[in-house]
């Protein structure tokens, strides 16, 4: 087993070699960038990954395209300021026909590498017949791809996850926490499981993870506890702060959304509680950067076949 993982490791390893050495020799007439994130039916969320867009296009300096795998083209454009949201397949055409020479990037706007990205994302590419290069989500598990970078990008998310704490007036006596929508792939949780052990080393306390949803089953317990159930399970008059794992305000997230109404129905059962999240990452600097940081670590889409 370990000899025939070092094979695959050096060929991919020689694979990503051979692509960027005939990444260069071949001429690019210009490069295309999009940040891509799930994609979903709230204005403010595709408002929100232009704007983190820009940032990162005024920081980078180069334009950056804010695209969704999914849903965005669905929304009015009246909803959006007038632009209508695109989502992967039809940017990619797009950009076939308006540069079919430039080095095309997609920084996907994720926590860990969920199927957006592993499958999702190259198969959106080989469907469009477009070569693409992909850079890693933001929490990276995959040192054969892309370099251990796992402990800068969980490291990362804990520093902006305790500036979202502070913010929220985290005192010492706090139960803190840490929340992200839940995932059938264990190699998802693993990223939030990295961020929820950085967290706690920067806290110097105990941070528990939970998922706002999960599927049913044993074999689905790498999520950990659903929120509402690790917070009905908190001892009398406990005083706690939910760290939200999530990039942008949404249909999840957002001011009324399901995590909203999940600590709405707890304080219901369990007055005695007194519950508070943070803010979405968005909006952050550090993220910013981080995803500066992920867009020079791209690799041939065709890896991922």
């Amino acid at each position: 087993m370990a000899a025939r993982l070092g094979l695959l490791a050096l060929g991919l390893a020689l694979g990503y070699g051979l692509a960027r050495v005939s990444a260069k020799r071949r001429p690019r007439k210009g490069r295309r960038v999009a940040l891509v994130d799930n994609g979903s039916l709230k204005p403010e969320a595709t408002k929100s990954l232009r704007r983190l867009a820009a940032a990162l296009a005024a920081k980078a300096g180069l334009k950056v395209e804010a695209v969704s795998a999914k849903f965005a083209d669905r929304i009015a454009a009246e909803k959006l300021d007038g632009q209508p949201g695109e989502v992967l397949a039809g940017w990619l055409q797009r950009v076939k026909k308006e540069d079919p020479d430039a080095q095309v990037q997609l920084l996907p706007l994720l926590i860990g590498p969920s199927d957006t990205l592993t499958k999702a994302m190259p198969e959106a590419a080989q469907a469009a017949d477009v070569e693409v290069e992909i850079a890693p989500s933001l929490v990276c598990l995959c040192p054969v791809l892309y370099g251990h970078q796992e402990e800068r990008g969980a490291h990362g998310l804990a520093q902006m996850l305790r500036e979202r704490l502070e913010d929220a007036q985290l005192s010492a006596n706090d139960v803190v926490l840490l929340c992200d929508h839940g995932s059938p792939a264990a190699r998802v949780a693993a990223a939030k499981d990295a961020v929820r052990a950085e967290l706690a080393a920067l806290l110097g306390r105990p941070v528990t993870g939970c998922c706002m949803e999960r599927r049913e089953g044993a074999e689905y317990d790498f999520n950990g506890p659903l929120l509402e159930k690790a917070l009905q399970a908190l001892p009398p008059n406990t005083s706690a702060k939910v760290a939200l794992l999530f990039l942008q305000e949404g249909r999840h997230a957002g001011p009324g959304g399901d995590i909203d109404q999940i600590l709405g129905q707890v304080k219901q059962k369990r007055p005695d509680l007194s519950l508070a999240t943070t803010r979405v990452l968005a909006g952050h600097e550090g993220l910013v950067e981080l995803l500066a940081k992920r867009l020079r670590k791209t690799v041939p889409a065709r890896l991922f076949h």
